[in-house]
């Protein structure tokens, strides 16, 4: 039966932050993700090839932090990404959502500007204008 090494680990999530960094530098070359919503991403994915490369880091930083495994800091730093990308797509429907509602608002007075236009050229020439 196969066992796993911790260097088997170390190259797999090496391996899987790097296709991380790729996937996004790709999404950003091909402008499907505007760098403005990519930065926590790409800060995520250069965190864990910086945890895959100097796995001394994360004993550290665990010890510092007051987390008895390794394992679950790496699972604390998850989390708070995972917490940061919540806060940032909230934050960009709430903008969108204001955007919205001005430009619903907006189309709303135009389209009664043209109804009140539509009237006056009806009057003007009775049965010349006629809507579609």
């Amino acid at each position: 039966m196969f066992q796993w090494h911790d260097s088997d680990l170390r190259i797999l999530l090496i391996l899987g932050a790097i296709a991380l960094f790729g996937m996004i530098v790709w999404l950003i070359k091909n402008k499907k993700i505007e760098v403005k919503y990519s930065i926590i991403w790409l800060a995520f994915s250069a965190t864990m090839i910086l945890f895959a490369v100097f796995p001394y880091l994360v004993l550290v930083l665990g010890d510092i932090s007051g987390v008895a495994n390794p394992v679950n800091f790496i699972f604390m730093t998850l989390f708070v990404f995972i917490l940061l990308i919540l806060l940032s797509v909230s934050a960009v429907i709430s903008g969108f959502s204001t955007k919205i509602k001005r430009l619903a608002q907006a189309n709303a007075l135009l389209e009664k500007r043209v109804r009140e236009l539509e009237e006056k050229i009806e009057e003007l020439a009775p049965g010349r204008y006629k809507r579609a």
